[in-house]
């Protein structure tokens, strides 16, 4: 069968869009099935964060899991629109570092998932009690807003692995 070259031409963009439009990472596809309902172990003083932090780890420990099924995500602020994040295995009290030493998340920043930085509803990091993925908006580890973007991790026990990056724009703010 033959196609024409205009019918080729169309074929071919219909193909790049459909694999251009990709949607990003969602929640339901790292999903965990078990949710840790047992005795909260003490969050241990292995890392460095986990000793400067101990108390603000401590106090987000005894609310119970946050992410993952059996783990909290604890956050400290770290200056104007910056913050730091820990990971804390609620069975072993085992403390782990996020993928970040800070994030950074002042300026006016439009992010590829429709969030923007300045709007009331901002939230820096995503995550959910049920799912393995992270989701952080911003500038980690940076003094600049440079490499400002949606960053999209999944945990895998004792680490993040980043599964995709979508760079962040800066757009101008109204008087």
């Amino acid at each position: 069968m033959m196609f024409s070259a205009c019918s080729r031409c169309v074929l071919a963009l219909t193909l790049a869009l459909q694999l251009k439009a990709a949607p990003p990472p969602s929640f339901d596809r790292f999903h965990v099935d078990e949710v840790f309902r047992g005795q909260l172990a003490q969050p241990l003083r292995n890392t460095r964060d986990a000793r400067l932090f101990r108390t603000l780890i401590a106090e987000s420990v005894k609310k119970g899991p946050n992410f993952a099924g059996k783990y909290t995500i604890a956050q400290w602020g770290c200056g104007t629109s910056c913050i730091g994040i820990a990971v804390i295995n609620e069975e072993t009290g085992t403390v782990y570092d996020g993928p970040f030493r800070f994030l950074q998340y002042d300026g006016s920043m439009k992010y590829s998932d429709g969030t923007y930085s300045l709007s009331d509803d901002f939230e820096p990091i995503g995550y959910r009690q049920d799912s393995r993925l992270l989701i952080v908006r911003g500038c980690p580890d940076s003094e600049s807003y440079t490499g400002c973007a949606v960053f999209y991790y999944e945990w895998q026990e004792r680490r993040f692995r980043l599964i995709e990056k979508l760079p962040a724009s800066r757009v101008a703010v109204r008087p």
